[in-house]
């Protein structure tokens, strides 16, 4: 028998006239053992080529490292080989994606002698794009800060007029990459030929299924609930590890989805915009200093102040008389995803979608865990739900926090049956886990009982009021655990030493006219708790969420400067504003006194809010010039990469 047919003693075998004259000419082991001979010749030479690929994109990522070696200094050699290993997750995912059309012409059974060549000719060069994007992002990674995405051919509107000028001046990386084709075709051609096998169609069937649901967990990173995306990459907390752990293809293709934003122009100069914010905002440091105190911020599911003005939250409602309560705090968003990009990291919800999953989620900012980590703060967050949920793990371990507690860390049962752990045994757990932490610390909690269909546990069934609106009674559950968890702490050694923040990360489902409107439905609470020293602010001001992170900052002594100008210090004399973006069509400027609005037009309006009622009077149009400023400066920074540290 010849190899083309399926010899099966392992015996050294000619190729016949039976073989198309595309086949390799030189002889073949054929054996039983042969891997080639129980998998499809197109799947099995895929695989080859993944395995040859995936050592290419290591020497791309150590070619990357070399290139800006003077960020890696200062990283020890396990944080580099975590990165390089990490990495290799990223990578795989990258090359099936690249690939996906030859993966497509592989389940083909064609032998064609042309259809093999022209197979052959569309994967070298669609890995030579992607050779050639990753080498020129080398260089492009020193103007932008993060690897490359489709917004280039956006914001950097002449990009297609210095092209001629930029290839003559970047003349070796093109060559480089026509050197690497010239040796991928030619190994591709030499060792990754196609050899024959004899497969029965069902054989071809079965294999081609479980290789496309290979691919496709090879695509999602693995089997785990959330597939892996670009944030997954800065789990180790640091914007230039994660940049390491990525590589160029991966992050174009995965932003290629989302929105490219253009930039604003309300000014000449973006330092022009940044002055009117200075010269309209307290953005100087406070000496409010009281030490390093410990950091307890806690976010509750869904919580309105309605809900609070209206009696369904008793333990928050006391616990409201003995704390600092600010009655015109803001959500910046409406969306569970858009908190903690506002409480962490001081960046209010602007965009059409959640900036962490935004063509700038791998853009490097300045986040109130990360600031503390570098003073000696320990850092953990809770949430009750799945691994994975919306992002919560993957942007919080890329922001500063050491460790992500999930259901999956609960050491018991009692799950919902829709989201994750009771609210109760949740935070039961988590004040264990606290006990544990070395302060000075920061805990990170959020809850999940409160979000729709609002399970209470059945042996608590009828404590709660059931209200007038489905939401009512597991308001009044959360309120109950909350308490238990201040009984189990009040006591411990580090409790009179902690700084508790409580609030909301939106508003839900409301009834009455006073916030069933348009700043009515960003209204939720904001408590600030010292049981161990008191505070005094004024609090007859419009606060919102961004403004937290710099806030802590100060009372801290932490270097607040390193926040956005999008968060202010709510204890400073500043008059106090709210920014917010209303069914992506218009931006708010909210304060005590007025609400400014701005449509995408350009048409600026100004209105009297009264916050008693809900009532909104429109005055007429408005020249505020800080609106626009700020969107200028939020738009522009995001854009830059250096929204941050942008001064």
């Amino acid at each position: 028998l010849t190899c083309g047919e399926g010899s099966a003693r392992g015996t050294w075998c000619q190729n016949s006239k039976m073989h198309p004259p595309f086949y390799k000419k030189s002889p073949q082991k054929c054996g039983l053992f042969y891997f080639g001979h129980m998998v499809p010749a197109k799947q099995f030479r895929l695989i080859k080529r993944f395995s040859f690929l995936l050592l290419a994109y290591s020497f791309l990522r150590l070619g990357y490292y070399f290139y800006h070696i003077s960020i890696y200094k200062v990283f020890s050699l396990s944080e580099i080989l975590y990165s390089f290993i990490y990495g290799i997750r990223f990578d795989l995912a990258a090359i099936l994606l690249i690939n996906a059309p030859v993966i497509i012409l592989s389940l083909i059974p064609s032998q064609n002698f042309k259809f093999t060549i022209f197979e052959r000719w569309l994967f070298v060069i669609i890995n030579m794009i992607a050779f050639l994007v990753s080498v020129i992002d080398y260089e492009l990674f020193l103007f932008v800060g993060k690897r490359m995405s489709f917004d280039l051919f956006f914001i950097t509107g002449d990009i297609w007029d210095q092209l001629p000028q930029l290839a003559v001046y970047y003349w070796y990386f093109p060559v480089v990459t026509l050197i690497f084709g010239f040796l991928f075709y030619s190994f591709d051609k030499f060792f990754f030929h196609l050899k024959i096998n004899k497969s029965s169609i069902f054989t071809q069937c079965l294999s081609g299924l479980v290789f496309v649901g290979l691919c496709f967990v090879g695509i999602r990173g693995g089997l785990q609930h959330k597939s892996i995306n670009v944030q997954s990459a800065f789990t180790q907390g640091n914007n230039g590890l994660g940049n390491l752990v990525l590589n160029t293809p991966y992050h174009f293709l995965r932003t290629l989805k989302n929105q490219s934003y253009s930039k604003v122009n309300y000014f000449i100069t973006d330092s022009g915009a940044f002055e009117i914010i200075k010269n309209r905002r307290e953005l100087g440091p406070l000496k409010t200093n009281y030490g390093k105190k410990n950091i307890v911020l806690i976010i509750l599911e869904s919580f309105s102040s309605e809900y609070l003005e209206n009696g369904y939250m008793p333990f928050v409602n006391v616990l409201k008389s003995k704390s600092l309560y600010f009655p015109y705090h803001l959500a910046n968003g409406r969306r569970s995803i858009e908190v903690l990009p506002s409480v962490l990291c001081g960046l209010p919800s602007l965009l059409n979608e959640p900036i962490s999953k935004s063509i700038f989620q791998s853009n490097k900012f300045s986040c109130l865990p990360k600031l503390l980590k570098n003073i000696g703060y320990q850092n953990f967050f809770f949430h009750g739900g799945a691994r994975g949920t919306m992002g919560f793990e993957s942007f919080t371990l890329a922001n500063g926090f050491d460790r992500y507690f999930s259901q999956e860390d609960h050491p018991g049962g009692e799950h919902d049956g829709t989201w994750g752990i009771y609210d109760g045994p949740y935070l039961e757990f988590v004040s264990q886990e606290i006990n544990k932490m070395s302060p000075p610390f920061m805990a990170g909690i959020f809850t999940l009982s409160s979000h729709q269909p609002y399970s209470v546990p059945k042996k608590l069934h009828g404590k709660f009021p059931k209200g007038t609106l489905e939401i009512h009674e597991s308001i009044g559950y959360t309120d109950y655990a909350l308490k238990d968890f201040f009984n189990e702490i009040k006591d411990k050694s580090w409790f009179n030493d902690t700084i508790f923040i409580i609030t909301a990360d939106h508003t839900s489902k409301l009834e009455t006219k006073k916030f069933q409107n348009v700043v009515g439905q960003y209204r939720v609470p904001l408590l600030i708790y010292t049981p161990g020293f008191s505070l005094k602010a004024n609090t007859q001001k419009v606060v919102q969420h961004s403004d937290i992170p710099r806030s802590i900052l100060s009372l801290i002594g932490g270097n607040e400067e390193l926040m956005p100008a999008t968060s202010v210090n709510i204890f400073s004399e500043d008059k106090g504003y709210a920014l917010n973006y209303v069914n992506g069509s218009e931006f708010l400027l909210i304060s005590l006194d007025q609400v400014v609005s701005l449509s995408k037009t350009g048409e600026q309006n100004r209105y009297n809010y009264d916050w008693s009622t809900g009532s909104l009077q429109k005055i007429g149009k408005s020249d505020d010039q800080l609106l626009k400023a700020y969107i200028q400066y939020f738009t522009n920074g995001l854009i830059n990469n250096n929204l941050s540290i942008y001064r």
